[in-house]
């Protein structure tokens, strides 16, 4: 800021996040870091300014991009040895705490856990983390699994991808749609799905994640995975 400011004859230059989150892309949205002058600018300063504005943030996208990297690392390795120490614990209960695990880490809208029973898919579980839904079943009706046309692994929608469920995404106001399926050791088939809004911002980043951690809630759990390899020879 203080090279800036020389390179405009001494003016203050501040970086103005409004919502502490390091803005969300260069788009000069209400949530948008941005740059302000303590005085007006000719059109050859401001095209500086906004030049370095864009620059900015593109340094605090990549840096949340990294730590989100590391979030999600440390999520997957974390969740996986809590699943093996789930022993008693039923399949819903199991990939109910994937979607809060991940959930909380993407900090996404809502999320929801199906089943399909009887060639029917039935909500077993579901959580809106903003504002409030009356009715679950409504909130998440345009987003049945079967319009993803996914049997197994997993998925990312985002409005424009010209699929019914990004026609969805964009007629609710959301960013993102991410979904996994996988099969139960009795062959029943399940799915997580989660979707993103403009806190969230985009959700595909987790679809590893949550890819790799639905199938392993949907085995048996594991031994132990530590092997001793960490461990000190002493």
């Amino acid at each position: 800021m203080e090279a800036l400011g020389a390179a405009l004859g001494g003016a203050e230059v501040r970086l103005e996040d409004p919502d502490g989150s390091g803005g969300t892309a260069d788009t000069g949205g209400p949530h948008d870091v941005r740059l302000t002058v303590d005085r007006a600018l000719g059109a050859a300063e401001q095209g500086l300014v906004d030049a370095a504005a864009a620059l900015v943030r593109a340094a605090l996208k990549a840096d949340r991009e990294a730590a989100l990297a590391d979030h999600l690392a440390d999520l997957v390795d974390r969740t996986l040895l809590e699943l093996d120490g789930m022993i008693g614990a039923t399949v819903e209960e199991r990939l109910v705490k994937v979607a809060r695990d991940v959930g909380e880490v993407m900090d996404v809208k809502g999320w929801s856990v199906r089943i399909l029973s009887e060639a029917e898919w039935s909500i077993v579980a579901d959580e809106n983390r903003r504002g409030r839904v009356p009715d679950s079943i409504t909130a998440w009706r345009p987003f049945d699994p079967r319009t993803l046309e996914l049997e197994e692994g997993s998925v990312v929608v985002r409005p424009g991808d010209g699929t019914p469920v990004a026609d969805s995404l964009s007629r609710c106001g959301l960013t993102t749609l991410l979904g996994a399926t996988g099969y139960d050791p009795d062959a029943v088939s399940w799915t997580v799905c989660m979707v993103g809004d403009d806190v969230s911002g985009d959700l595909g980043p987790g679809r590893t994640a949550l890819g790799a951690l639905v199938p392993a809630a949907l085995g048996f759990p594991l031994p132990p995975r530590s092997g001793g390899l960490l461990r000190s020879a002493g």
